[in-house]
């Protein structure tokens, strides 16, 4: 049987047989036991329980030669669908490739009170060996494993500002707080060692640009593997890159490519536990600043016969430190994808919004969207109806059968089915 049409328990018992979980991690998931109060109450500020999302497994990645099972959390029946479909198109003609990664974050010290900036930017640089052993100094674990500050830019800036740059290498860690470690630290040494007459510290924080944690991905995709019955696969292609450069003309079409595109990076990051704001802010400055209104690009290779597909995205994330080691689940979603370093786990979500973005463009230029998204939305259409149980498969069999469901239909049904029953 395919993965997909294996019972939750016999889906974990193949991803424990084949080495993707422990046995501690598979009882947790079989189990699903709850977070406990300590957790709940450090993490969050007046606790009263936890928020339930379904936690799935999108399989078929190949991603920079490495097979993947990619975890998902998703509240959206056909992103995890979608992601495995493309990602078995793609990887059936090589998997996806990382083209360049960067990890540098930045933190900001923001400094009023500007006079004469050419002579501030003089002291500041004079500065810089010493700015740079304070940073060492704040966190110097960070520089034990490997991080620490890699770039120092000062920016002048009009009606008596200034800003001190720091790009800090946080290795596998998003690293927000040991950023604002840094730059609190780096501001008060500037407030007494260097700043004079007005010149004051505005403040000193971490900045969600992405500027510099951003991953580039490519794939190329076998005409023969987009074919429908009724259209070659060389028309599916020619009609998916047509899709795509129509959104590069049309921001209302761009946004909702971009859309899909983040069905799969934030289902990804959400199982991995990263902060799905400060992803959304990088996409957003990203956006503002390139001349595309959309994320990816697919292009065709007449000569090679295929569609060629790229992705740059700014990911903000980690694979360690914050909630991703206090979650038992995120824990257990790092293990699937083999304990990725942050530069890995980038290339892997990328992969994850790249697939969905093309099992969405197949979709809309073939038999549109809305025959498999609501094949998939009416078992949740059962559930609403009062579906529970066994029942809620059987009904979902009975309302993918017929042309048009609703609400109204769902609940018919199931009374005829308790009826019978």
């Amino acid at each position: 049987m395919k993965f997909y049409e294996l019972s939750r328990q016999e889906r974990l018992a193949s991803l424990r047989e084949g080495g993707q979980l422990t046995a501690e991690s598979y009882t947790y998931l079989l189990e699903k036991p709850a977070l406990n109060e300590s957790i709940l109450n450090a993490m969050v500020e007046n606790s009263i329980g936890q928020f339930n999302l379904p936690f799935g497994i999108a399989d078929h990645f190949l991603i920079d030669g490495q097979v993947y099972f990619v975890p998902m959390v998703t509240e959206e029946p056909s992103v995890i669908a979608a992601a495995s479909n493309g990602a078995k198109r793609v990887a059936s003609s090589g998997g996806f490739t990382t083209v360049a990664s960067e990890h540098l974050l930045k933190a900001q010290v923001i400094i009023h009170g500007v006079t004469n900036h050419d002579e501030l930017t003089k002291r500041l640089t004079n500065a810089e060996a010493a700015i740079k052993r304070v940073a060492i100094s704040a966190r110097p674990s960070l520089v034990r494993r490997g991080g620490g500050v890699r770039q120092i830019e000062y920016n002048q800036l009009p009606e008596g500002y200034e800003e001190l740059a720091l790009w800090i290498d946080p290795v596998d860690a998003f690293g927000a707080n040991m950023a604002n470690t840094i730059a609190e630290a780096v501001a008060k040494y500037l407030q007494v060692a260097v700043l004079q007459d007005d010149e004051r510290i505005l403040t000193a924080i971490l900045s969600n640009t992405g500027e510099k944690m951003t991953v580039t991905i490519e794939c190329a995709v076998n005409w023969s593997q987009l074919a429908t019955d009724q259209l070659s696969g060389e028309e599916v292609a020619t009609r998916i890159a047509e899709l795509n450069h129509f959104s590069t003309l049309n921001p209302d079409r761009a946004v909702t490519e971009n859309k899909g595109i983040l069905n799969g990076v934030f289902a990804v990051a959400l199982a991995t536990g990263n902060d799905l704001r400060a992803i959304s802010a990088s996409v957003s400055h990203y956006l503002q600043t390139t001349s595309t209104p959309v994320l990816s690009q697919w292009q065709l290779d007449h000569e090679q016969q295929l569609l060629r597909g790229s992705l740059t995205l700014p990911l903000p994330i980690g694979s360690v430190g914050g909630a991703i080691n206090s979650l038992p689940a995120t824990q257990i979603s790092l293990e699937l994808l083999h304990n990725p370093s942050a530069k890995d786990l980038m290339s892997i979500i990328a992969s994850v919004g790249l697939t969905n973005n093309l099992a969405a463009l197949r979709a809309l230029v073939t038999n549109g969207i809305q025959a498999g998204h609501m094949h998939l939305q009416t078992a949740n259409l059962a559930i609403q109806a009062g579906a529970t149980g066994d029942e809620i498969e059987v009904l979902h069999e009975k309302l993918n059968q017929v042309s048009q469901a609703d609400l109204t239909l769902a609940k018919k049904l199931l009374q005829q089915l308790r009826n019978e029953g």
